[in-house]
């Protein structure tokens, strides 16, 4: 009796630890060029799941390498592509946190590392990508690091792997393959899904070595590494976001994306002329994904002054069109009459918290 008291108590402990996770936030910081703006390059997107995994998302250029005292502790890095302004290639010469509200900039020539590559060896990340990608950032990594690196485990039915690292490590994903984040002693982990992105993906000559280099250069070409992706990242509290990467429309927004993984927060590229503009986003999210909150990023151009969308801009255009199909009540499939969802500008250095049905509850207002 005494046994199965005490067994019944551990299943208590257990549940009520569970419901805990279920009821905390995920928060997601963008990591820009300038406090508290939206701007040209910004890509960067740090995620923090209430076990404590930390997952940056596309360090791109904004992020100062591993030295950068916005990151803290980074447990997985998520790159989408090869293109630079996402895997990182090049260093935006300004101070975020200078308290100008410009976001122009002048930018540093690429060079054979990355900040990708740079952040992984500082913090002893797990860097996931397409496989092709995966094992070239590991050749970037041990540039750096001045060692080999290892291949991430993945253990088990979820292809789970624990965090912190010993060391940086990289993992290819397939698309529609996954792998688990667990952080210790947490039960539970984040799922990380690969997803279709309809872009192009090549690796910049200036990561390769001759005589690739000067033959790929000399042509005006970089070098295949794969398929370019987007993901699904499932956070322990219920939370699925949705992180196009560079992409243009496709049928898998709402058989996969929706259908299957039931994305409920969505950060999508809105620049045009290489990825979706703003037009084609807005019909993703209202007629594809029907997520309940949208984060626009990708944007190509300076989005916010002050924190305000630039009038004429692709933002604006964007918030626009969304207010108005937002208001629509129309039914869907989430009920008669409900179509609403909110949209929130990620402006650098102001971190957000979402519960696990997508809606934001803390740092949000205004937007």
């Amino acid at each position: 009796m005494k046994m199965r008291w005490q067994a019944l108590c551990l299943v208590a402990v257990l549940t009520a630890a569970w419901d805990v996770a279920d009821a905390q936030n995920v928060k997601v910081t963008p990591i820009g060029q300038r406090t508290g703006e939206f701007c040209a390059q910004d890509r960067a997107i740090l995620f923090e799941d209430p076990t404590g995994v930390r997952l940056l998302y596309d360090p791109g250029n904004t992020v100062a390498g591993g030295t950068d005292a916005r990151l803290g502790d980074v447990h997985v890095i998520l790159v989408s592509h090869a293109h630079s302004d996402h895997l990182g290639g090049a260093k935006l010469n300004q101070d975020p946190n200078s308290s100008a509200s410009s976001c122009s900039s002048a930018v540093t020539a690429a060079a054979p590392s990355s900040n990708t590559a740079e952040i992984a060896a500082a913090k002893q990340s797990a860097v996931i990508a397409g496989g092709p990608l995966a094992s070239v950032i590991g050749r970037l990594i041990a540039a750096v690091a001045g060692s080999p690196t290892a291949g991430c485990p993945a253990s088990g039915l979820t292809n789970e792997m624990t965090v912190p690292r010993p060391a940086a490590c990289t993992a290819g994903l397939g698309l529609g393959a996954k792998r688990t984040v667990r952080r210790e002693p947490a039960t539970r982990g984040v799922q990380i899904s690969a997803v279709e992105a309809e872009h192009t993906n090549e690796l910049s000559s200036a990561f390769l070595a001759d005589p690739e280099k000067t033959d790929l250069s000399s042509n005006s070409l970089g070098a295949y590494v794969g398929l370019a992706n987007g993901f699904v990242v499932t956070f322990t509290n219920g939370l699925k976001v949705y992180l196009s990467g560079d992409t243009g429309l496709t049928s898998d927004m709402s058989s996969i994306v929706r259908g299957y993984f039931g994305a409920n927060l969505v950060v999508i590229n809105i620049g045009d002329i290489f990825t979706t503009g703003p037009e084609e986003a807005a019909f993703a999210v209202t007629e594809l994904i029907r997520p309940a909150s949208v984060i626009p990023s990708h944007v190509n151009q300076a989005a916010t002054v002050n924190g305000i969308a630039v009038a004429g801009s692709r933002t604006a255009r964007f918030l626009e069109l969304l207010s108005s199909r937002s208001s629509r009540k129309d039914s869907d499939d989430r009920g008669p009459g409900v179509r609403g969802f909110s949209v929130f500008l990620p402006l650098s250095g102001v971190t957000m918290q979402f519960n696990g049905n997508g809606r934001c509850e803390v740092g949000c207002q205004g937007r």
